[in-house]
Formats: C-alpha cells, sequence, structure tokens
C-alpha cells in the first residue's frame, strides 16, 4: 500500500516543459485540485530558472485568470528527478506524457515514466486524449486488479478518491475469451466463478473500508488495457498499480498502464509500489 493517499496530499504539483502539449493537464490539475482541496503550483526544470518563472506565471494568466497560482522553476540536467524532488510529502504531481513506447522498456515512458518510478506515492497522469474540458470530472473511480498483491496496492488509492470524490469505486479484473475457453477446456469449467468471488469480496471489502458505494466486474475482452478503457468510458478515472506481474492476466505490465493512459479520455492515477521498484 502507498505510504500516502491523495486526501491526505495538501499540493498539486503541475510540471510543464516549455511545450504546448504539457499545457494541457494544466485546467484538469486546476478542477482536480479545486476538488481535493488542495493548493495549485506550476513547476518548470530549465536552463534558466528566472526566464522559466516569468513563463510560468504567464501561462496561469492566460489559462487561470484570476485564480492565486504559485509558479517556481528550477534547473537540472535530469529532469524527472527535480520533478521528484519536487514531489515531497503531501504533493500529488499531475502531468501530461505523450505515453509513448520507449523501446524495450514498456512503460509509460520519458519524464513521466521516471517520476511514477521515483516519487513513491501516486502520480496523476493525463495521455493525448484526455479531455482538457470534460464537464464533470469523474462519475466513477476504475480499480483493476490482476489476483496479484502488487495490483491489490492501488484499492486503498482508489478507495480514498473515490471517498475524496464522493463518487462510487469499481473493483475489476479482465478475463480474455481464449483464456476462458482453454480454462474451460481443461477444467470442464471457467475462471469467472471464482474471478467473480475475488472482485466481489474486493469491492466489499473496499466499501467498508472507506464508507463509499462500490461495484465489481469480471471483463470478457482480449486487450486488458482495451477491456479497462471500454469499462471506464468517458466518466470513469482509472486508478492502477503497475508491474504486479503474478495473477490471471499479468494485467499490469509497463504496456497495460501504458495503453490505459495512452488511450484514456480522463486522469489516470498511477502507483508503482515499492516491492516493484
Amino acid at each position: 500500500m502507498s505510504s500516502e493517499t491523495i486526501s491526505g496530499m495538501r499540493e498539486m504539483l503541475v510540471p510543464l516543459d516549455g511545450r504546448e502539449a504539457s499545457l494541457r493537464s494544466v485546467p484538469v490539475a486546476a478542477r482536480i485540485a479545486d476538488r481535493l482541496g488542495l493548493a495549485l503550483r506550476l513547476f518548470g526544470v530549465s536552463g534558466d530558472p528566472e526566464e522559466t518563472r516569468k513563463w510560468l506565471l504567464a501561462q496561469a494568466e492566460r489559462l487561470l485568470p484570476g485564480r492565486d497560482v504559485a509558479v517556481d522553476a528550477a534547473s537540472g540536467d535530469d529532469p524527472a528527478s527535480v520533478i521528484a524532488g519536487q514531489a515531497a510529502s503531501g504533493t500529488l504531481v499531475c502531468m501530461a506524457t505523450a505515453a509513448t513506447l520507449r523501446p524495450h522498456q514498456g512503460h509509460v515512458g520519458s519524464v513521466a515514466e521516471h517520476v511514477v518510478r521515483e516519487v513513491g506515492h501516486p502520480v496523476m497522469l493525463l495521455g493525448p486524449h484526455v479531455d482538457p474540458d470534460p464537464g464533470e470530472l469523474t462519475k466513477r473511480i476504475v480499480v483493476p486488479v490482476d489476483g496479484s498483491d502488487l495490483s491489490a496496492q492501488a484499492l486503498d488509492i482508489a478507495g480514498d478518491l473515490a471517498r475524496a470524490l464522493r463518487v462510487p469505486a469499481w473493483v475489476v479484473s479482465a478475463i480474455p475469451p481464449k483464456v476462458e475457453a482453454a480454462a474451460g477446456q481443461r477444467l470442464g469449467a471457467t475462471p469467472s466463478a471464482a474471478e467473480s468471488g475475488y472482485v466481489r469480496g474486493l469491492a466489499r471489502a473496499l466499501a467498508d473500508r472507506y464508507g463509499i458505494k462500490t461495484g465489481y466486474e469480471v471483463l470478457h475482452i482480449e486487450d486488458p488495457a482495451e477491456a479497462i478503457l471500454d469499462f471506464a468510458g468517458d466518466d470513469a478515472m482509472v486508478v492502477m498499480s503497475t508491474h504486479g506481474r503474478s495473477g490471471l492476466n499479468r494485467l499490469f505490465a509497463g504496456s497495460v498502464a501504458l495503453g490505459v493512459v495512452a488511450r484514456s479520455r480522463r486522469p489516470v492515477v498511477v502507483w508503482r509500489p515499492t516491492e516493484a521498484q
């Protein structure tokens, strides 16, 4: 479990790199910060921190007119490490990412991947298809699990966020149809019943622990990322661990987290458990 849940955070840190693509995180981060009661800070890493502060201030005035926004910048050769160093206890990082697959890595890629790796608590990622003006922020929290302890560590983050946003949380697992059919031929039964009991138990425990409404579902789509996104639709925020390699579907290899971030229209909260470092 993360040592720090989202409701205990005090500040939202929004890293910006000077490119227009990174700016799409600003209005979304501001809305989430408002819902969670967090202060908002725009942050940049460059060779000229003073010029970067001026640019950040101009963006804050342009994108969030009249809002009280802190801006800050630092120099450094490794932006991810500098950002992670700023993400001390009580700071939630919310950052845009192109979510492209780097050769031989299979992770979220570039600076965002390394921030997730180094920060040590949940990070909110905005892929290229996130809607900057989605209307209602989110109606549900969806947390995928695959039977591994690592994937289940996202449950507390999801429950805590659902309680903070006052929305229900859904626990989901995916069984590809080919796996289902093969198990049925081999065992004379399918794994759906056992999997349903597993996610139902997690959902009930989450409801009891956080005093929220919960649901559960077993998904039957070949591609785990597609299954998660199809279920989440346009009104749910996904919360997931990365690198829970055991379990029926190995859902949380980095390529699955990548696929969810890359295609989601909502921010995705990603948590890399200590055991997966």
